[in-house]
């Protein structure tokens, strides 16, 4: 939707922004471990998922096969056992089964990485593992990328895993960053039955980055032949993958069911069922891991966690998760109040952050001052903005809206209503009234991509931090981005220049400069950093911080091929 007559939206102030732009836990690990007393739990120790780099301007190494300690021999491997129940925090739509159709958002990998497998992403110590890559490599003058395919991989129907799988999966991909790697790609080439080569129109920095991370889910590879004969919504309802666990069933929205796949050339998981339960409510959560119907249960932080963290059978880790933010110019109308940024600036005023803080994420959350996490690559560092409730009622009047004005909605991401409620709230603070607009997480998913149906209102927005600053900005604040709600052409250009350039200072600059212009102009609005907690009950081996938050922008557990169940 185009933007016509934001107040001071103007070119000059774009491009002095530019110009000037600067960087402005589980039961003990073994049975029979002392537990801590019930009155003073263990500490809880915050963990940053690590960084993914990004590209410079010199050739990118090609990555190293996977050793023997890495894969399991084809023999001899151990038989799985038990089952492992996970709580989830929201409905499962079928859609989380579809890596061609990912969103620029973490949630969906949780389930890519137990069905699926790319040719390389985020492992423990690795931000771009060669997985059914055995190796590839980014030529020097990044212009082509080659991937060798592994020896004797093969889809959980049996069928081998070919270049013919990647190639259509990359061509047929319409997910979070399509837009780019269709844009940059001139050809793919298949010069033998285990090579893939893709040829790129100009230099292409961003591939490494945009391809093998949660930036989009192109490289998670989906069998070609399976995929042409369901169709896309078959392929949501019984999908076929190359992971360490095969498809069973699924109760819509309610429940999927995993099994493991002996032949995952990795290695044979250690445990035999995954079953994730949808509980998108904090009180069934923590039942269910109390009550030991789940082994691990997320998003515990809230009304509830302090009574968890007195239990002596369950652990818990907090990780560094998602940036949040209010969405401000998905007009309800061109001539709308919010045109006027000091309209903007009142509502940033007028928000409590501490008070989210203290009762969304028990105090827990790194306060930061961007839309774009600070920990990702290329994101500015600001100081969190302020709360000023008589600045932000100046403001208004001198806008001329001392008696406010409504907003069709607010509507909150799946399943973080308790945050949209306490926004809706704060704003009545100085007269901006509005109400809460509750969706369920696939069709909200659906409504915030561009056209006449995209979520009008404010909308309160998370991103677990895939990819680097460049591939947030390019899902949700250049015209027709997957998420995006707007279309600014001083921001779309200089996002054009960016991903053409070569040049690693005009590239800083301008994506500080758009960074900038997009805080200074409260565009995107930031409220608090998430933070993941997450419970694991007495049946889990193994220290917890052995499977939370250890790949690279990943919050979840994980490799679920590495989990382990007590005897």
């Amino acid at each position: 939707m185009k933007q016509r007559g934001a107040h001071a939206l103007t070119r000059r102030t774009f491009l002095r922004l530019v110009g000037g732009a600067t960087g402005t836990a589980l039961l003990a690990a073994c049975r029979g471990a002392e537990a801590p007393p019930a009155n003073t739990p263990a500490p809880l120790v915050m963990r940053t998922p690590p960084p993914i780099a990004l590209a410079q301007s010199t050739p990118v190494a090609t990555a190293a096969p996977a050793t023997a300690a890495t894969v399991a021999p084809a023999t001899g491997r151990p038989q799985p056992q038990g089952k492992l129940t996970e709580a989830w925090n929201s409905s499962i739509a079928p859609a989380l089964l579809d890596p061609q159709e990912y969103p620029p958002a973490i949630p969906p990998y949780h389930f890519a990485y137990a069905l699926h497998d790319a040719l390389i992403k985020p492992m423990p110590g690795q931000p771009f593992a060669p997985s059914l890559a055995e190796s590839y490599e980014i030529a020097p003058d990044f212009k082509s990328a080659t991937f060798k395919l592994r020896k004797g991989i093969k889809f959980h129907d049996g069928s081998p895993v070919t270049p013919d799988d990647v190639k259509f999966t990359y061509e047929q991909y319409r997910g979070a960053s399509a837009s780019v790697l269709k844009a940059k790609l001139d050809h793919i080439d298949l010069p033998d039955e285990r090579t893939v080569k893709y040829f790129f129109k100009e230099p292409f920095l961003d591939f490494e980055i945009v391809y093998g991370s949660p930036a989009s889910g192109a490289a998670w590879i989906v069998p070609k032949a399976y995929y042409e004969r369901v169709g896309k919504d078959g392929f949501k309802q019984a999908p076929i993958g190359a992971g360490p666990y095969r498809f069973v069933r699924q109760t819509a929205c309610n429940e999927v069911e995993s099994e493991a796949f002996p032949d995952y050339w990795r290695k044979t998981p250690n445990i035999k069922t995954i079953v994730i339960r949808a509980a998108p409510e904090l009180a069934t959560r923590a039942a269910l891991l109390k009550t030991g119907e789940a082994d691990v249960a997320i998003t515990l932080q809230g009304s509830l966690y302090d009574s968890l963290r007195q239990d002596p059978n369950l652990r818990f880790t907090a990780t560094r998760a998602a940036a949040t933010w209010l969405e401000l110019l998905n007009l309800d109308r061109p001539d709308h109040p919010l045109t006027d940024v000091r309209v903007r600036q009142a509502v940033s005023l007028a928000i409590d952050r501490k008070a989210i803080n203290d009762a969304e994420i028990n105090g827990l959350s790194p306060m930061e001052g961007n839309w774009v996490a600070e920990d990702l690559q290329g994101a500015l560092q600001r100081p969190p903005p302020s709360t000023d409730l008589a600045r932000a009622k100046q403001l208004m009047a001198e806008a001329g809206y001392s008696d406010g004005f409504e907003v069709s909605a607010l509507t909150p991401i799946p399943p973080f209503i308790s945050w949209g409620e306490r926004v809706v709230t704060q704003l009545r603070s100085i007269n901006i009234r509005t109400q809460l607009n509750v969706m369920e997480r696939g069709a909200f998913y659906e409504r915030l991509a561009p056209g006449p149906n995209r979520l009008k209102g404010f909308v309160l927005q998370f991103s677990s931090s895939p990819g680097d600053a460049a591939a947030r900005i390019r899902e949700n604040a250049v015209c027709q981005g997957s998420f995006s709600g707007l279309c600014l052409a001083d921001v779309d250009g200089a996002m054009k220049k960016y991903d053409a350039s070569t040049d690693v200072q005009e590239r800083k600059q301008l994506l500080e400069g758009v960074q900038n212009y997009l805080l200074d102009q409260y565009v995107f609005v930031p409220l608090v950093r998430s933070v993941l907690v997450t419970g694991f009950g007495p049946r889990l081996a193994g220290n917890p911080e052995e499977y939370s938050g250890v790949m690279p922008q990943y919050i979840y557990i994980g490799p679920w091929e590495d989990l382990k169940l007590n005897a």
